[in-house]
């Protein structure tokens, strides 16, 4: 579940739930896991808030006032097919689910919502446009944001100087191969000598951090991560 949630950290969503009980408290689980959550009370004020925010996803409710949920996504669905949405809905209202189908919605999440189960629903959807996510495991619960270089351990960032974060950022793009020490150099210090120093202790810094022993020093050429397990494309 932890990496479910560091994929949505940079995201918005749009929830749309009459119900102002229900809004809240879910609204502040949303809060736990997206980057900023619109709410909506409506149908006509969550289709408002889509066309100003133009959100990562839509968690709507399939009962609301003014326009239900079915007729917002229809309304959405007829200029856009991107983005991802999701159907709250009460075991009373599974029938409407097939009226549903036909509109492209992404999945359906029945009340009482489990929270792992959200986060899944939400990643899964998302993933039908935005396929490369950029979120990389380097260990068990250590991961790697490739699109905002930040590195997390059981879900909280660990600081990286500058330095650290283009070796790791180097080291992780080439995964499959050795990086040389002259290669690292160039990268790092592009305009100063060479320093084997240098470079060793950025290694072992960055070896600390991560708290896994998973840069190999190859010697007398330079280093590589260990992509025997979690590494492997």
């Amino acid at each position: 579940m932890i990496r479910n949630m560091l994929l949505l950290k940079d995201k918005t969503v749009l929830f749309a739930e009459d119900d102002s009980i229900t809004r809240h408290q879910m609204g502040d689980v949303l809060k736990m896991i997206f980057h900023r959550v619109h709410t909506a009370e409506d149908g006509e004020e969550a289709y408002r808030l889509y066309e100003d925010e133009a959100p990562h996803v839509i968690i709507t409710d399939i009962k609301m006032p003014k326009r239900d949920g079915l007729s917002l996504v229809k309304q959405i669905r007829q200029n856009d097919y991107d983005t991802p949405i999701i159907i709250l809905t009460s075991f009373a209202e599974q029938e409407l689910l097939l009226h549903a189908a036909n509109l492209s919605i992404d999945g359906y999440l029945v009340k009482p919502v489990d929270l792992d189960k959200l986060t899944r629903t939400i990643c899964k959807a998302i993933q039908r446009t935005d396929k490369d996510m950029g979120l990389i495991p380097l260990g068990k619960r250590l991961y790697y944001n490739s699109a905002t270089r930040e590195l997390y351990l059981n879900g909280t960032v660990i600081s990286l100087g500058v330095k650290e974060q283009d070796l790791l950022a180097l080291l992780i793009e080439n995964r499959h191969k050795t990086v040389t020490k002259e290669e690292i150099g160039k990268a790092l210090w592009p305009l100063d000598p060479i320093c084997d120093s240098a470079i060793k202790n950025i290694v072992l810094r960055v070896r600390k951090k991560l708290e896994l022993d998973i840069i190999i020093s190859v010697r007398g050429i330079g280093y590589r991560l260990d992509t025997r397990e979690t590494l492997r494309t």
